[in-house]
């Protein structure tokens, strides 16, 4: 009688360890299927938004003048600076790389983003100097560089804008790739106007500081 209550209670024994064997193997059966599932059901994704698209917005072909800002707008800007990677970074350039965030007040014209202003015979103020304006082109265009290229940069670097000679926006730069015969006719073109200014008693070069006359 005693062996035989002997043998039931192992039979118990035996059926609890196997029981908690299988509730066991078939948590972590269901814990490894779950994460299975979620390798192969849930991609991982990489949201990446335009960086340019919340300035297209606005900075398009179709918009106002006030909004495109005259002919150099995104809507223009192509092939320029937008095929190349900035050489800070490797990566594409953007519009933010050169003008900067907005503010709140972007709209109500504010000093926040950078404008570059090549007409260096306005009588319009700059809303920016000559030295900021450069100094977001120095970033990538090295002036060493630059000067090396051509000695009109040594002369022009620190009193006129870049944009005085070349475009932004456009597919190509008006400087890059003609000749050099039409590259002088590019410097005679604003040297003939600046001594017209002169003879008038205009002062040419609106950006450069003026140099007083010694005593």
């Amino acid at each position: 009688m005693r062996l035989h209550s002997l043998i039931k209670q192992g039979i118990a024994i035996t059926a609890g360890l196997i029981a908690f064997s299988v509730a066991t193997f078939a948590q972590a059966e269901k814990a490894n299927s779950n994460e299975v599932s979620q390798l192969m059901y849930e991609p991982q994704l990489e949201h990446q938004r335009d960086p340019n698209q919340y300035c297209a917005k606005c900075h398009k072909l179709e918009a106002n003048d006030s909004q495109s800002g005259g002919v150099f707008h995104f809507g223009k800007f192509h092939g320029t600076h937008l095929s190349e990677k900035n050489p800070n970074t490797g990566k594409p350039i953007t519009c933010v790389n050169c003008h900067g965030n907005i503010s709140e007040d972007h709209r109500r014209g504010v000093k926040d983003v950078m404008r570059f202003h090549g007409n260096i015979f306005s009588d319009e103020k700059p809303m920016f100097t000559v030295e900021e304006q450069n100094q977001v082109c120095f970033a990538c265009h090295q002036p060493k560089k630059l000067r090396e290229t051509l000695w009109a940069h040594d002369v022009h670097a620190m009193k006129l804008p870049c944009a005085s000679c070349h475009t932004l926006h456009p597919a190509q730069d008006k400087m890059s790739g003609i000749a050099k015969k039409d590259q002088v006719k590019l410097c005679v073109d604003c040297h003939g106007e600046q001594q017209k200014r002169k003879a008038n008693l205009q002062p040419p070069h609106i950006y450069a500081p003026q140099q007083k006359d010694k005593q």
